[in-house]
């Protein structure tokens, strides 16, 4: 059963409860991780066109890949000999997997404005980095919020979820 702290009854518009369900979903977390592993294993020195185009085709194939299994996933549920709803199947995928799209969006932002500004893109990929460790860190901290915990206790979900991102900071390191 809903409750307010869900946020079912919360009025429309932007609230904690409301940013919580629409955005704080496994699919954000899992793929501000794979980006941010997909930007840390290119190497750099190939050009910030080539990280630029590896993170954006990588976000969308798993994208992609996590719609479609959402997509196959909502027919499992139909009984034997029930109509495919297949419209329903990919509005419900889509909703699902948008964390994905989400996710790869500040990266390839600034690694876009690398691309642009041509001369700063060792700037642009290392921004691309941290920008997920911060994102992680926000997402923490909508996570947690809303759930009774004081300030410092949202605070150390934030770092934890950041760490994510940080593993693969560190992965860069160990790589190159």
């Amino acid at each position: 059963m809903p409750t307010a702290s869900d946020g079912e009854h919360e009025p429309a518009g932007v609230t904690p409860g409301r940013l919580r369900r629409l955005f704080v979903t496994p699919e954000l977390v899992s793929g501000i991780v794979l980006v941010s592993v997909v930007v840390a294993v290119a190497d750099e020195r190939d050009g910030v066109f080539d990280v630029f185009a590896i993170t954006l085709l990588s976000v969308l194939v798993f994208w992609f890949t996590e719609f479609f299994a959402h997509t196959v996933a909502e027919q499992r549920g139909a009984e034997r000999g029930d109509p495919v709803e297949l419209r329903r199947s990919l509005r419900t995928a889509f909703g699902k997997s948008r964390g994905f799209l989400f996710a790869g969006v500040l990266p390839t932002f600034f690694l876009l404005v690398g691309l642009v500004v041509g001369r700063e893109g060792t700037v642009a990929y290392w921004v691309a980095l941290w920008v997920g460790v911060a994102t992680l860190g926000v997402v923490g901290w909508i996570a947690f919020g809303g759930r009774g915990l004081p300030w410092y206790g949202r605070a150390v979900g934030a770092l934890a979820t950041a760490l994510l991102g940080v593993l693969a900071v560190l992965l860069k390191i160990v790589v190159h």
